[in-house]
């Protein structure tokens, strides 16, 4: 999530922040070289408008298409990096909050399709881009490669992956792995809200974000039930190894009646 505490004023701060922008020629943030996570696995670390920073993720399916996930505007050598490991097929915005370059991706990939929130559908439509609703079309056929989870019981609509082959889960907001870079009293926000020095869920994801709290921990739940090692967040480090134990002490904690 893109805010520190959420107030009127930063809500909407936050989604008109994340409205998709083909406009911008460079990037508006800096980012990190690509790294290579792991056979067919890249990801992009990048700056934002807050310490939370970015992640974007590029999976090369067995068939050589990509598929990127949390596009990040990319300078021209990037670009062509990206293009020399494949055919990018397919786009996906992850959740409300991160969508705001997924249209520039879409616009250097015009062949590519595009999966977003269903709650953002129509700003994409309106930048002149055809999109799909993620939970309704994302291709059931590449579940044995690449398995989409939808998260239910959230407002933010966030799309769940499992990158089978290197037993990797990729997640955007439904857990963060932020290091304690924190001081005055945004640290006693983020200590409340348990981000800083800590992987796991948000009390915000728990106190603002959550509509149905049991859909939401069955979401968990089922993530638990996959095989995976390795978990991608969107904001803070990568956690390489004894994800699902970690996962699940870090809810735990959050909901204790999980």
């Amino acid at each position: 999530m893109c805010v520190s505490f959420m107030n009127d004023r930063t809500m909407r701060k936050a989604q008109t922040g994340t409205q998709p922008d083909t406009q911008r020629m460079e990037p508006k943030f800096s980012y990190h070289a690509p790294r290579q996570l792991d056979a067919g696995l890249w990801e992009i670390t990048g700056e934002w408008r807050t310490k939370f920073a970015r992640r974007m993720t590029v999976i090369r399916l067995l068939d050589g298409r990509l598929v990127i996930h949390n596009a990040i505007h990319l300078r021209r050598h990037d670009l062509d990096w990206l293009k020399s490991l494949g055919t990018v097929s397919l786009i996906v915005a992850p959740n409300i909050f991160h969508t705001s370059d997924a249209g520039w991706m879409k616009t250097q990939f015009p062949d590519a399709t595009l999966f977003v929130p269903g709650r953002k559908l129509a700003d994409f439509k309106k930048a002149g881009h055809e999109a799909f609703d993620t939970e309704l079309e994302f291709p059931e056929e590449l579940a044995n490669e690449l398995l989409y989870l939808p998260s239910k019981g959230t407002s933010i609509q966030e799309a769940i992956f499992l990158h089978r082959p290197s037993k990797t889960l990729i997640l955007t907001d439904l857990a963060f792995n932020m290091p304690d870079v924190y001081h005055g009293f945004e640290k006693v926000v983020m200590g409340w809200n348990k981000v800083g020095g800590r992987f796991g869920p948000t009390r915000a994801l728990k106190w603002i974000f959550t509509k149905d709290r049991p859909a939401l921990l069955e979401t968990y739940r089922q993530i638990l039930a996959l095989d995976f090692e390795r978990i991608i967040v969107n904001h803070g480090n990568i956690l390489e190894r004894n994800g699902r134990d970690e996962l699940r002490k870090s809810v735990k904690e959050i909901f204790s009646e999980f």
